[in-house]
This record gives C-alpha cells, structure tokens and sequence, in this order.
C-alpha cells in the first residue's frame, strides 16, 4: 500500500514538473527572460559597439537610481551594454551582440514597476514600434553620423555582403 501511494506522488509530482517547464506561466527564470529584438542595420556590429561604450560612458550613461538594475545576461560585459535614455519616456536599454545585433530588453518604469519588461505580452505595437525606432533614430542614427565625423571609412563603417 506505501509503495502504491510513493509510486502515485511519484507520477503526480513528476507529471507536474514536466509540465511547469513547457509552461511559461508556471514557470519563469525572470532575471534570464528577455524581449530580444533582432535589430537590421548595416552598420557593423564592431563599429556599433565601440560607440555604443563610448555613448554609454557619456550622455547614454545609466545613473546611479538604476545600477542595481543588473540582469544576469547583463553581466557579459563583452557582448552585452546598457544605454540610458533621460528624455521622456525615461528608459534603459540592455543591447547585446551575439552574432547579432539584439535589443535585449527595456527597463521603463511606465511600463513594468521596477523592473525590465522582459515579455512582448507587457507592450503595446505601438510601444513596440517606438523602442525599436528610438533605438535606431537615437543610437544607430547617432553612431553613423559620429563614424563619419570622425572620418571612419565606409569599408569599416558598413557590413561587407557576402558573395
């Protein structure tokens, strides 16, 4: 009769775990989930993320209310960089180069209270469209003016397509 009851528990707690995993509403790893954005550019991701350290180490910076804001992704400090944006909406932006280009998340406290949005479900389309064109209007944008002033080559600025 133990046996009977161990082996039943055994099924229920199993079948529950199992089925936790393939549900994200059971189960969320929060400080690993991200929106990851694929951003288009044709800018190269080099050129993209030395400016992008210098942008965040001057006028992108993020202040100091918001450096415990850390996420675990957050802590490569080689393919991951957070940008701070002042202006309205107040926001920060985790970008990652993995390859590719990927916003990785926004922290806007409109949005999500203290704490990253980290889910598509959280944003509007029209959000959506205004994070991804304020990213490319107010970084990308930016980065390519700044290459050119300081008289980067289009060989180095722009990706090379393959042929």
């Amino acid at each position: 009769m133990i046996r009977y009851i161990v082996l039943i528990l055994s099924i229920v707690c199993l079948t529950i775990f199992f089925n936790s995993c393939n549900n994200t509403e059971l189960y969320k790893v929060g400080n690993r989930l991200t929106l990851d954005f694929v951003i288009d550019t044709k800018i190269s991701f080099k050129v993209i993320r030395n400016y992008i350290g210098k942008m965040a180490t001057n006028e992108y910076r993020v202040p100091e209310k918001w450096q415990g804001y850390k996420k675990l992704v957050d802590i490569d400090s080689v393919n991951s960089m957070r940008i701070y944006f002042k202006a309205n909406p107040e926001e920060m932006y985790l970008i990652q180069f993995n390859g590719e280009l990927i916003l990785a998340d926004v922290f806007n406290e409109s949005i999500v209270m203290g704490d990253w949005v980290t889910s598509k479900s959280n944003l509007t389309a029209v959000e959506e469209e205004r994070i991804k064109r304020r990213f490319k209007t107010e970084i990308l944008d930016k980065i390519e003016r700044m290459a050119k002033q300081d008289g980067v080559p289009d060989s180095v600025l722009f990706f090379k397509p393959f042929n």
